[in-house]
């Protein structure tokens, strides 16, 4: 039976319904993710958002590098310490011997500080030797106690020859990466060689000190008191990295916070909102779809 409504109104209403549908299909994806689109072709400001994901991927990316470099300098600074008590623990039982005249338990006590030494030299963090320069895959201190300095010709030679590093912490920024094991060892290395060799010219360090051993002790305290100025020199220096570091990645944490309350104002979608039209496009999807069926139905016979 021939119908009252024309293929053009029944096209116009289909099309009507479809659009209706496509909207309350994009807020329902909307609703499920979060996002005003799924690409970046369906935001007004594409551009925008992707210098925000660059400027947050970057900051990320800083962040982790300053944090990287701040736990390499804290591990720096806490094998410097140990380097730094090895030295007291021998100038003190040295300063000891002097003050009474007995030269017991000195050579065991410089046997364990140059034990100390030797491991916070080759302090390491996360199989990285921290002390170890630009490389940091090998020990950067072949010795393995007081044995060795004392049978090196010359101790340095028992140092890896390392080059100070530079530290990246924020985008343009770097930060010094601190001391080598030979910057900060080397010295002391030199005095633990004499001190382990000193029993074979001055004779063995056991009961009452010698004339000789004695002014040997008098001039390794001097000597200890340089070395031990260098090694806090060296913990002001890392004191002063550790807080840059910081600063820096401070600076990071807040590129990256701003840069994804912008990345947010761009793509997340107002789920307030969202639901208020998903509700009106399912009002919109049912009456297109009722005015779709009446149109259809429509025939000569409804007006017989």
């Amino acid at each position: 039976m021939p119908r009252i409504s024309d293929i053009g109104l029944q096209h116009i209403l289909l099309q009507s319904f479809q659009r209706a549908q496509g909207a309350a299909q994009e807020r329902q994806i909307q609703l499920a993710t979060g996002k005003v689109s799924s690409s970046y072709g369906g935001l007004e400001r594409a551009a925008e958002l992707l210098a925000a994901e660059g400027v947050l991927a970057r900051a990320s990316a800083y962040d982790g590098a300053a944090k990287t470099a701040l736990a390499r300098l804290q591990t720096q600074e806490a094998g410097m310490r140990t380097v730094a008590d090895a030295v007291a623990l021998i100038r003190e039982r040295m300063v000891q011997a002097l003050a009474t005249g007995s030269s017991e338990l000195l050579v065991p006590e410089v046997e364990t500080a140059a034990g100390r030494v030797i491991a916070g030299l080759n302090s390491r963090l996360g199989g990285v030797y921290v002390f170890g320069g630009a490389d940091g895959t090998s020990p950067p201190l072949a010795a393995r106690s007081l044995a060795d300095f004392g049978a090196a010709s010359d101790t340095d030679d028992l140092f890896l020859d390392a080059a100070r590093v530079r530290l990246p912490v924020e985008e343009g920024v770097s930060v010094d990466g601190g001391a080598t094991a030979l910057e900060i060892g080397g010295a002391i290395a030199a005095e633990l060689k004499d001190l382990a060799n000193a029993e074979v010219a001055l004779g063995p360090f056991s009961g009452e000190l010698t004339a000789a051993q004695r002014d040997f002790l008098i001039d390794k305290v001097a000597r200890l008191d340089a070395i031990a100025a260098d090694v806090y020199r060296e913990l002001g220096l890392n004191g002063v990295a550790q807080g840059q570091a910081e600063d820096a990645r401070q600076r990071n944490i807040q590129r990256r916070d701003l840069a994804e309350i912008v990345a947010a104002d761009i793509e997340d979608a107002d789920l307030a909102e969202v639901v208020a039209r998903l509700n009106q496009d399912r009002l919109a999807v049912e009456a297109a779809a009722r005015s779709l069926s009446v149109a259809t139905e429509l025939s000569l016979l409804n007006y017989l």
